[in-house]
């Protein structure tokens, strides 16, 4: 009777332990992907002008595993992209919630930033950035949303391209996205091309307020042997945040003139 009951009890004792392993629960604050790419109105630089690939743009993206995407170089129903909604498209191939920023009016459409995000968005702007006084280039934007994430915590997340002509138009740019960040009751991040580097005065006026999420500090153009680093993520709030792993994506370097760039957060 013993020698029935000690094996029927150390089986019982496995299966138990089984059953409260498979039950456990799921962690409330699992790593955040973030994501930055500018997808150069899904072009590829080694193809002919008018060809559009935006499955390529949408399978690195696939690849990262990416909760939220900032993009830059959008076409929202434009011509040279076939009078399409480039965003849409690329939410539903992915499965995500998206939001479009507009910069500037291009080709019987608009052209800007736009938010993929796996979370519901709760709230959505656009926030057209400053200028020089008489500047004639082309307008900048931050496009930004609300989402609650898992455990019921929300952060904002932006995506922004600023000026490729003047460094005073990227400062001036970089002072309004730390101001609207200021302004906001939850932890902020952001992604884009800032067409600048760590040491020039545009970034180093962004990291006062934000924090660098990048430790390799890894080039992100061009796509073949890459030199300089223009695309970052930064965020707000830095006890809020662990970055636990990033990577410039080095192998995908057909779909755009840029690599994606991406982090794993611990919120």
């Amino acid at each position: 009777m013993i020698s029935t009951f000690i094996p029927s009890f150390f089986l019982w004792l496995v299966t138990a332990c089984s059953s409260a392993e498979n039950q456990s629960p799921q962690p409330k604050n699992p790593p955040l992907n973030i994501m930055t790419y500018n997808i150069h109105h899904g072009n590829p630089p080694s193809r002919e002008k008018g060809f559009i690939d935006l499955s390529a743009i949408a399978q690195t993206i696939r690849k990262s595993g990416a909760h939220l995407v900032a993009l830059q170089e959008l076409d929202s129903v434009t011509i040279r992209s076939g009078k399409t909604f480039q965003l849409k498209i690329l939410a539903d191939m992915l499965g995500m919630h998206y939001y479009f920023g507009k910069a500037i009016s291009y080709e019987g459409g608009a052209y800007g930033v736009g938010i993929l995000s796996k979370y519901p968005i709760t709230q959505a702007s656009t926030t057209l950035l400053p200028k020089t006084e008489g500047f004639k280039g082309e307008d900048r934007a931050l496009a930004l949303v609300k989402v609650t994430l898992p455990g019921n915590r929300q952060v904002y997340f932006g995506s922004t391209h600023l000026d490729v002509s003047l460094e005073e138009n990227r400062l001036l740019q970089c002072s309004e996205i730390v101001s609207v960040a200021e302004h906001l009751d939850a932890p902020v991040i952001v992604g884009g091309d800032f067409n600048s580097t760590d040491e020039k005065a545009p970034m180093q006026e962004l990291l006062k307020y934000f924090n660098d999420a990048s430790t390799l500090k890894a080039p992100t153009i061009p796509v073949v042997k890459p030199t300089r680093r223009i695309d970052y993520i930064v965020y707000s709030h830095k006890d809020d945040f662990e970055v636990l792993k990033e990577e410039v994506m080095t192998d995908d370097n057909y779909g755009s003139d840029h690599l994606a760039f991406w982090v794993r957060l611990r919120y």
